[in-house]
């Protein structure tokens, strides 16, 4: 088992601790208690990320759009988490998005990322259409849905909001502000892969993350 942050922090531990109960070991913690923490993460481009600590909280924050060109469709703000591949995986992380209230504001949570044209993401929005508030995959073109069933979206508003990820094979399941039931739900490619945040094209900060998994050796696509 690769461990690559043991927080101290109450909360994480909290979660870590139920993380016994999962059936997958932890793999990485992250509380953002300090600046080093961003030297954990690959971004698409550093200076649109930054370290921020709001009443105490220390957080990873996305301030402002990222010169980043993808090769296709696709997010072009993200922070991968490094050294860890996972296969079957739980994500838990606080997530504040921090721009304007519009039918597309999002964030986006990344897994299976094998390289910038091969990834899977989910893409929490306010509202649902053909493009926003969907299960993605990237595969050698530009994102395409595999969501099989979800909400109308989800209401941001001000402040952490509580995003867990669930995949088990092809099946990933994603919930929202600790609501029983999934947001989100469809069948993606069952790639090994780093985990990543961001968004597509808005702002927003994240903390208190937990990643349990089976670890993988990285595998980048051709």
């Amino acid at each position: 088992m690769v461990l690559v942050h043991l927080t101290r922090g109450c909360g994480l531990v909290a979660l870590v601790l139920a993380a016994a109960c999962s059936g997958l070991p932890v793999v990485a913690t992250e509380d953002f208690a300090t600046e080093a923490s961003l030297q954990r993460f690959e971004c698409t481009d550093p200076e649109a990320w930054r370290w921020l600590e709001v009443d105490g909280t220390g957080a990873l924050d996305l301030h402002q759009q990222s010169a980043y060109t993808p090769p296709h469709r696709s997010p072009l703000n993200l922070a991968l988490l490094r050294d860890v591949t996972v296969g079957d995986f739980e994500l838990e992380v606080d997530a504040w998005q921090t721009g304007r209230e519009y039918p597309h504001r999002d964030l986006v949570f990344v897994f299976g990322h094998r390289d910038p044209a091969h990834f899977c993401y989910a893409h929490l929005a306010s509202a649902a259409d053909g493009s926003a508030h969907h299960l993605q995959v990237v595969d050698g073109a530009d994102r395409a849905p595999r969501t099989v069933q979800r909400t109308q979206g989800v209401a941001w508003g001000s402040g952490y909001r509580h995003v867990r990820i669930e995949r088990r094979g092809a099946r990933v399941r994603v919930w929202f502000d600790r609501a029983p039931d999934p947001v989100l739900e469809g069948d993606l490619p069952a790639w090994p892969g780093r985990i990543g945040l961001g968004s597509f094209d808005d702002t927003g900060r994240f903390t208190r993350l937990v990643l349990r998994g089976s670890t993988a050796p990285h595998v980048r696509s051709r």
